[in-house]
């Protein structure tokens, strides 16, 4: 039924707005028909309805359509849109002041023939009375004309508005992932490039899983959302990658369970952490680095805490950004808004990640 009314109201579809008008019309002329043959149960006993009134109402209903399909296809289009005020206002007074004088023409013409054959009481017809009537009436519908074309073009006005800001929103995260997936690809790459010149037998292990991770990057990381046991299993993917670089050299503590398997995330949320804490902690120590990563997840929430050693001022590469990082806090705004927490401080001698996110269920 909801359905069936919005259709009815707001679609552009030739035959629900033939509809809508048909219904419109209709009830202008029950209206006025109801009003005007109410008169005549005043001074009357017993009481009588005026059925001819609704005859009449229809004489006037040509007045009416002119009046109010001129504003809102003619004069709003026109003025309203370009911000011409002052000229829409003129051009609905003049209109105003025809529609009445052919409403008191009608009135002369139309009415007072029709009642006396019907051999009902004809009132004599003064201009500026019947001027003043063809206000009230034609102003009526024409008003509530108006104020429904306004509704609506609110109405689509907003939805045009929600569209442009999804569009937007869609933009921008395709920008922020396009920004991403290089950063991510160029790191991991330079990881097997160190191992090859090695020569280590971990080589072909590597490639599998840079090969699972291009495939994520590639695919999955176009969806909207995917399984949270994914997300993790890439985290691993990438700390598997680093720890055979790195060897014995790496402290790492690593602490991650799965989640139910209904569980959603957002893809690249959680492993642009993890590659931050490497590319910025271990990457630039000398000395031995250390990463702790501790993940968790009860009923819908998951936390991260991510922990790893902060080089030296003497140990500090230069060039490096954190572009990484900057790119996920602002996915994350953008998808989740008020659904997450996320605290990076810096703590002297290592750097703190704790991220509270909301989850969704598939």
């Amino acid at each position: 039924m909801d359905s069936l009314l919005s259709r009815l109201v707001l679609s552009d579809r030739p035959a629900y707005r033939i509809s809508r008008h048909a219904c419109f019309w209709l009830s202008c002329i029950l209206f006025f028909g109801t009003i005007y043959g109410s008169y005549w149960h005043f001074g009357q006993n017993p009481p009588i309805f005026n059925k001819h009134a609704f005859a009449e109402a229809i004489f006037y209903l040509p007045l009416h359509m002119f009046l109010g399909y001129a504003i809102i296809y003619g004069l709003m289009p026109r003025y309203l849109k370009q911000e011409k005020y002052l000229h829409l206002l003129a051009a609905v007074l003049v209109l105003i002041l025809v529609t009445s004088f052919f409403s008191y023409l009608i009135s002369l013409y139309v009415i007072n023939p029709y009642r006396a054959w019907q051999e009902l009481p004809v009132s004599p017809k003064i201009l500026p009375n019947s001027l003043m009537a063809g206000l009230r009436g034609s102003n009526t519908v024409a008003g509530f004309m108006v104020a429904i074309k306004l509704l609506k073009n609110g109405h689509f006005r907003k939805l045009e508005i929600e569209q442009l800001e999804k569009a937007r929103l869609k933009a921008e995260l395709e920008l922020l992932k396009g920004q991403l997936h290089p950063h991510f690809l160029f790191n991991t790459l330079n990881n097997l490039y160190a191992l090859v010149i090695q020569k280590s037998e971990n080589s072909p292990k590597v490639i599998l899983m840079l090969s699972d991770l291009l495939q994520y990057m590639l695919t999955e990381s176009k969806q909207h959302r995917i399984p949270l046991n994914r997300e993790l299993a890439m985290m691993e993917h990438y700390i598997n990658l680093e720890q055979l670089r790195y060897g014995n050299r790496l402290d790492l503590n690593i602490n991650m369970k799965q989640g139910e398997e209904q569980l959603q995330i957002a893809p690249l949320i959680l492993l642009p952490f993890v590659e931050n804490a490497f590319k910025h902690g271990v990457h630039e120590m000398i000395e031995q680095p250390w990463i702790s990563v501790d993940c968790a997840v009860s009923n819908n929430s998951l936390k991260l805490k991510l922990i790893n050693s902060k080089p030296n001022l003497r140990d500090r590469i230069r060039h490096s950004t954190k572009i990484g990082l900057a790119n996920v806090q602002k996915r994350l705004e953008l998808m989740y808004r008020d659904k997450f927490q996320l605290k990076v401080l810096d703590e002297g001698e290592s750097y703190v990640v704790n991220l509270s996110l909301e989850l969704e269920r598939a």
